[in-house]
């Protein structure tokens, strides 16, 4: 079966781009398989966050929408008029692999491929929340009108829309057999794992909105006069950190909370923690969720649209909060604190929960929806 990965790049640090790796990888090893991811652009001051397979055919068509944005707006308009140049490139390499299978990962090519002409079933992945948009804009009306555009015109270039979770389907498009889910796989491996002793709890992401850092360290505020002795880490950067700063200070947690930056081995720092938090206002699939309970930690996570209830066990291997109480978030996390033996047992199934997301079973679950699809091309 030939498989053909479109995307803008292979590099940088957002997770499409090592994800998409890691299930190109692991499907050039079935035999009979051929395999080609093509970008459009590869920052080359960018690293690989994931290793690209020899049995995998890399093609950049070098359209460098980016390349000149830095310059100007004039130069950012201009960028977007190379979606032509995008178009031709792209239907010249089809035209010569003939595949049987073409994946947009939802970037720089997801309104392009419904126009290529070729016989190849064309799937589209979402790696994000289909509603992000109701989040992002200020103007409803323009949310919906995108929405349109993107889920009912466009899908109808599209053979397949694949979504991240079962939630997201059964919520938006209960009644839309073209839109189904596929969880991406745990993009970790470990063969240490946290004792859950360290009397310090850990989140991950970009100090932006979305992650809602502020909800978190204002029920610190409640976890701090349960247990004095222990410290709450945030992992990442980003716009938000003078606020954040700011919630630290106005409640005199400065001593407990730390907001500690960008590190490059977040499965380390995992390590040392014995609880995971999220306190996102919304997700897509969150695999920093995955990663925590790969390395063996219980998760206490806001019961956000979408993603958490699609991983977590409730009273299992981590807690959901219901409301977006920060007191209620607070008491979960308390719970946890005070009982060794809970946080061991929740951890201890948070790693067999992971299981469920290993790549191999991730890839079953796509061949068989490439071959339901030939079937009914």
């Amino acid at each position: 079966m030939k498989i053909v990965y479109c995307l803008n790049s292979i590099r940088g640090l957002g997770g499409i781009q090592k994800v998409t790796l890691i299930k190109a990888n692991a499907l050039a090893e079935i035999a009979g398989n051929e395999i080609y991811v093509i970008v459009t652009d590869n920052w080359e001051k960018h690293v690989l966050t994931q290793e690209i397979s020899p049995k995998v055919h890399f093609i950049n068509l070098e359209v460098n929408y980016y390349k000149d944005d830095y310059k100007s707006r004039l130069h950012q308009i201009k960028s977007n008029l190379r979606i032509f140049r995008h178009y031709f490139r792209l239907q010249k390499q089809i035209n010569q692999i003939k595949p049987d299978v073409i994946i947009s990962v939802g970037q720089g090519e997801k309104y392009i491929i419904p126009w290529l002409r070729t016989k190849a079933v064309k799937i589209r992945e979402i790696h994000f929340n289909s509603a992000y948009r109701h989040y992002t804009y200020s103007k409803k009306w323009v949310a919906k009108l995108l929405d349109f555009v993107d889920y009912k015109l466009n899908a109808r270039g599209y053979d397949k829309i694949v979504l991240l979770t079962k939630e997201d389907k059964e919520t938006n498009f209960p009644d839309n057999d073209k839109f189904t889910y596929v969880h991406n796989p745990l993009t970790l491996e470990r063969s240490s794992y946290s004792d859950c002793r360290e009397h310090t709890v850990v989140s991950v992401g970009r100090l932006e909105l979305p992650k809602d850092f502020e909800s978190l360290i204002r029920a610190w505020q409640f976890v701090h006069k349960a247990a004095p002795d222990w410290k709450l880490n945030i992992w990442g950067e980003g716009s938000r950190r003078p606020y954040l700063t700011h919630w630290i200070k106005e409640l005199e947690l400065e001593d407990c909370v730390f907001l500690q930056g960008y590190t490059r081995d977040v499965h380390a720092k995992l390590e040392e923690s014995s609880v995971f938090v999220l306190s996102s206002l919304y997700e897509g699939l969150p695999l920093v969720v995955l990663e925590a309970m790969g390395c063996g930690l219980p998760v206490v996570s806001f019961a956000c649209s979408f993603g958490p209830r699609d991983i977590i066990q409730e009273g299992v291997n981590g807690f959901l909060v219901e409301s977006r109480s920060e007191s209620d978030l607070a008491e979960r996390i308390i719970r946890l604190i005070q009982s060794q033996e809970l946080r061991e047992r929740m951890g201890k199934a948070a790693l067999k929960r992971t299981k469920d997301f290993d790549i191999s079973m991730i890839v079953k679950q796509w061949m068989n929806l490439f071959k339901k699809e030939l079937q009914e091309k």
